[in-house]
């Protein structure tokens, strides 16, 4: 019997160690992974910028405010690799030294795998190329077709070359969404939407079939003000009217058609480029500018050149800490991609208060807002940092918008770019009503309470007339103080904050106009100020910037970890974007979480 028995004892044995080896390996590979990750971390080589360079800047992936910069973090990078992003201040840092540096003559933008932006950060980069230009330098550009986003980084160059059988695809902004209201309605799942403000349209997606005219009005208006900066800057760049970029992406089906389907042609005659050439073709042209062989052509990517002049640490001394709000509030302390944890903000914003060397604090402010509670909490560890006397000055990138502005409204100043969308003071409780779905499927619900004839609010049976007029009664409570905190931040009337609320998101500009933000302007403006605020001296002090806040808990790192690595992809562009958005508000609606929220998607690809 043994004997029978031997070749699965062997087979026992061969599989037991090939499973020891397999572990050990696999050990060993995350413990160089870790060790490289420290090194890495820990070390800044000495990077030589040679005399004539080109900066070569090839953005790989999109823009963003933020990273997280934990060694956590990177070494999931490395075992699993999402889409790149590329950290819009250290692009625009590169690009300013840059400019001062005699070593460096030409720039090259490579924008071949740039993955695009919103069009708030798309001028940050080009108003940085554009200063490039003004220093008497050279911007050479290249990508095998041009879209929105890209061109207007593009135009900035003094040439721009396309490939002859490339295209320059420049279409008008515009806003749209998905609506899942008749899904929801198959299905048989109701949602209620209790809102206050005119304009409120984040409930539209799950509540009706298409744009409310409300919501039509809102939008347009912002992206008025979005085309008149975007073609602004196209026309600083290539020096061309705004009506001419119009005619472009109105009629470029049309043009397209007259010039036989010949779009790099095209875009030659429109001089929206200025060579027709390939990659070939534009390093040769730039290994010409600086007299050296395409071969030889002396050259440091715009990373390695951030890191040959970051790496030298400021002096100890009074610093600015820059904390970034970055994404979707949301109450917890769980991190998942695109989201702001309330706990982990707070924790590190009252970590700020006790920090002798922190003398003051910028908020570099780009979320649509989210969960109420979320807000709240984040706005008073706001009104803590300045008690303890540290000023605070709030930076709005793309979106400051609902309950980003409801935490905004405790800083001492509010900056916005003329393009952020902000504002859109209002708020809305969505409920979500499964009863119709579980009768199709055949399931059951029923049960009893300790009250007799109490409310019920379950998501798996309708709402009564009292339990809506009750949400309602609660929204509008929360609608009229959130105005009521806009008025006292922000010196206005009651009046007049109701009238210019309505949950209706403003361009930067128009915000301006209405006294909702204090100035026009990014961080630099917002730095000036709150260093005023400090009495600190120009000079006599730096900047920080600290990482996306973190979880404390480990358990929460390992389930952001498993949501970035087993989280399914949506599709991209708008109707990606808003099953993503519907998604997480019935997510964190618990399912009666109160929202001040704008759905919006600004990014240009």
């Amino acid at each position: 019997m043994r004997r029978l028995l031997l070749p699965f004892l062997w087979l026992g044995k061969v599989l037991h160690w090939l499973r020891l080896t397999v572990l050990n390996l696999l050990t060993l590979a995350i413990l160089i992974l870790i060790i490289v990750a420290i090194v890495q971390h820990f070390s800044h080589p000495q990077i030589h910028v040679a005399k004539n360079s080109v900066l070569w800047v090839e953005p790989r992936g999109s823009l963003v405010y933020s990273k997280s910069n934990s060694w956590q973090d990177r070494l999931l990078q490395k075992i699993h690799p999402t889409q790149e992003h590329v950290l819009l201040r250290h692009l625009v840092a590169s690009i300013d030294h840059a400019a001062k540096d005699p070593n460096i003559r030409v720039l090259a933008l490579d924008l071949r795998e740039f993955g695009g932006g919103s069009l708030t950060q798309l001028l940050d980069v080009a108003h940085a190329l554009q200063r490039f230009r003004a220093q008497g330098k050279l911007i050479y550009a290249y990508a095998p077709e041009y879209s929105t986003g890209s061109y207007v980084l593009a135009a900035q160059a003094n040439e721009v070359f396309l490939p002859e059988l490339g295209m320059a695809l420049i279409t008008p902004f515009s806003s749209d969404s998905l609506y899942f209201k008749g899904l929801l309605d198959k299905i048989g799942v109701d949602v209620y939407a209790f809102r206050q403000g005119k304009y409120k349209s984040a409930v539209e997606p799950l509540t009706r079939t298409d744009m409310s005219p409300a919501a039509q009005e809102e939008n347009r208006a912002w992206l008025a003000t979005w085309w008149q900066s975007y073609t602004s800057a196209v026309d600083q760049g290539r020096g061309f009217s705004a009506d001419t970029l119009q005619n472009y992406a109105s009629h470029l089906p049309e043009l397209l058609q007259k010039s036989q389907g010949n779009a790099a042609q095209l875009a030659l005659k429109q001089k929206l480029i200025t060579q027709i050439g390939d990659r070939e073709d534009f390093r040769d042209a730039i290994a010409k500018a600086v007299g050296q062989k395409p071969k030889k052509l002396q050259r440091i990517g715009w990373q390695r050149y951030y890191a040959s002049f970051a790496a030298q640490r400021p002096e100890r001394g009074p610093e600015i800490a820059v904390v970034p709000i970055d994404g979707m509030l949301v109450p917890g302390d769980i991190e998942q991609p695109g989201v702001v944890a309330a706990e982990a903000t707070v924790r590190q914003l009252d970590r700020l208060r006790h920090e002798p060397q922190v003398k003051a604090v910028i908020l570099q402010v780009n979320s649509p807002g989210g969960d109420v509670n979320a807000a709240n909490a984040i706005r008073r560890a706001i009104e803590r940092l300045r008690r303890a006397g540290k000023p605070v000055v709030v930076s709005m990138g793309t979106l400051g918008a609902s309950g980003a502005y409801w935490l905004s409204t405790a800083a001492d100043r509010i900056y916005a770019e003329p393009t952020t969308i902000a504002a859109d003071i209002g708020v809305f409780v969505l409920v979500p009503n499964f009863s119709g779905l579980l009768q199709k499927i055949g399931v059951g619900y029923s049960g009893v309470s300790s009250i007799p004839h109490s409310p019920s609010l379950s998501p798996y049976a309708p709402l009564g007339k009292p339990e809506q007029k009750a949400l309602q009664a609660v929204v509008d409570h929360l609608y009229t103080h959130f105005v009521g905190l806009v008025a006292k931040a922000r010196h206005l009337p009651f009046a007049q904050a109701e009238k210019d609320a309505q949950g209706r998101a403003w361009s930067g500009v128009d915000a301006k106009r209405l006294g909702l933000v204090d100035g026009l302007g990014g961080m630099a403006e917002a730095e000036q100020a709150v260093a005023q605020l400090a009495h600190l001296r120009s000079g006599h002090y730096h900047l920080v910037y600290l990482p996306r806040p973190e979880s404390e808990s480990s358990f929460a790192q390992l389930r952001s970890w498993a949501l970035a690595s087993f989280g399914f992809s949506l599709p991209l562009g708008s109707g990606g974007e808003a099953l993503t958005q519907a998604q997480l508000l019935l997510q964190y609606s618990r399912p009666y979480g109160i929202f001040a929220y704008l759905p919006v998607n600004p990014r240009l690809s």
